[in-house]
């Protein structure tokens, strides 16, 4: 299933929009910005910034909500096309489950520059907080998020598709 491929930039396939969000929502102070740019030749969001760990902060994400919700026990993982700084990166996952904000699943990947793909299976992601069920299979995932974070550096990755396999 293909969420966005950026046919309609800035919605996903579900008519959901993506939002940008900071640290600055709980005090902390990165800054950053998301934008539709073509890096070589391949249209995609970009998000760049400063992260800081300064003041309990330490992220910058692109989300966006899932509508309907996604059942893990109809796929196997989830899939994203990115470009990036050769930093690391966090894709996130949240469900049902997750009802505090600084709860959720999380697999960190490596960026390299060039595009792409990364294929990442439900058991891979690690939850955040140990209120959580261990394992994300069995529940519906409500959002997605592409996080810069949990160190202080430069972002800018490039995000062209994702999806689920």
């Amino acid at each position: 299933m293909i969420l966005d491929q950026l046919k309609n930039p800035n919605f996903t396939t579900q008519y959901q929009q993506w939002n940008f969000v900071t640290d600055q929502v709980m005090g902390g102070v990165s800054t950053g910005k998301f934008t539709v740019e073509k890096i070589d030749e391949v249209i995609c969001y970009r998000m760049t910034g400063d992260v800081s760990t300064k003041n309990n902060g330490g992220f910058i994400q692109i989300r966006a909500k899932l509508s309907p919700q996604i059942n893990t026990e109809v796929y196997d993982g989830v899939y994203l096309k990115v470009y990036g700084n050769e930093k690391n990166y966090n894709l996130h996952l949240r469900t049902g489950l997750t009802l505090a904000p600084w709860q959720y699943y999380s697999f960190t990947f490596p960026t390299t520059k060039n595009w792409t793909e990364i294929r990442v299976p439900f058991s891979k992601f690690k939850k955040s907080n140990f209120y959580q069920p261990k394992k994300i299979f069995g529940q519906n995932i409500k959002s997605v998020g592409l996080v810069a974070g949990f160190d202080d550096f430069k972002s800018d990755i490039c995000l062209s598709e994702i999806g689920f396999y």
